[in-house]
């Protein structure tokens, strides 16, 4: 399980390197470089869509989990908790303002639910190497030092529920291993990678996507690829 320790290790320095030197950070790299992330997201998440091996069970994965997230109210929830953590952790630079609950939300669907990580960690249970976690890695130091340094040191505490969300992930890989097949994981690997681009299209600032009401999708897909199988043979 070395990939997720690296990986939020990485993310945890970084962002609490970023916030202990946010006085050192010009404005305009902090207002320039977070889309740039974004555009990163986005590409890697078109790359992962390539993987598809059947495209209507990602469309019908992604449209009835993403009904069952609005149904929960799950990103509401994790807003509401997030701006209860703000609050009791606010720096005096950082308002608890809409807009920052929202930025928030977003690196949270990055950091811990975006489909290289969940991916990443679901491949080296199944094939023992982290390499996709390990480049991971560096990305979330560098974004974890800008966003350090842009939202403080709460950057930093996305690590915490990251590392659970990735050794949840492995230790289900490590389950489900002798029953993944190649269609589902292509399958799997696609509709992630659809949320990752919206994740990333959200990072710039173009579309408000509800990344986080998009979630159970990813418990979906390989359900729903394996009846396709069944029905069809592909």
């Amino acid at each position: 399980m070395l990939g997720p320790i690296i990986d939020s290790g990485c993310l945890l320095a970084g962002g609490l390197a970023g916030a202990y030197s946010s006085h050192l950070v010009p404005k305009r790299i902090k207002e320039s470089l977070p889309p740039i992330f974004g555009v990163v997201t986005l590409c890697m998440g078109m790359t992962l869509v390539n993987k598809v091996a059947a495209m209507p069970v990602v469309v019908a994965s992604l449209l009835l989990g993403t009904l069952l997230g609005e149904l929960f109210f799950a990103e509401r929830i994790l807003s509401a908790a997030i701006k209860k953590i703000l609050l009791a952790t606010r720096r005096r630079d950082i308002p608890v303002d809409e807009a920052t609950v929202l930025s928030l939300v977003t690196l949270v669907s990055a950091f811990c639910f975006g489909s290289m990580g969940i991916f990443g960690a679901v491949t080296e249970a199944i094939t023992g190497k982290p390499d996709i976690l390990l480049a991971k890695a560096v990305l979330d130091l560098f974004s974890g030092l800008l966003f350090g340094a842009v939202f403080g040191g709460i950057v930093g505490c996305i690590a915490l529920p990251q590392f659970a969300v990735l050794t949840l992930c492995y230790l289900c890989g490590n389950f489900c291993s002798p029953f993944m097949t190649a269609p589902l994981l292509g399958d799997f690997t696609a509709c992630g990678g659809v949320i990752f681009a919206a994740t990333g299209l959200r990072m710039c600032g173009i579309r408000m996507f509800p990344v986080i009401n998009m979630l159970p999708a990813l418990l979906l897909a390989p359900l729903f690829s394996l009846l396709w199988q069944h029905i069809f043979g592909a």
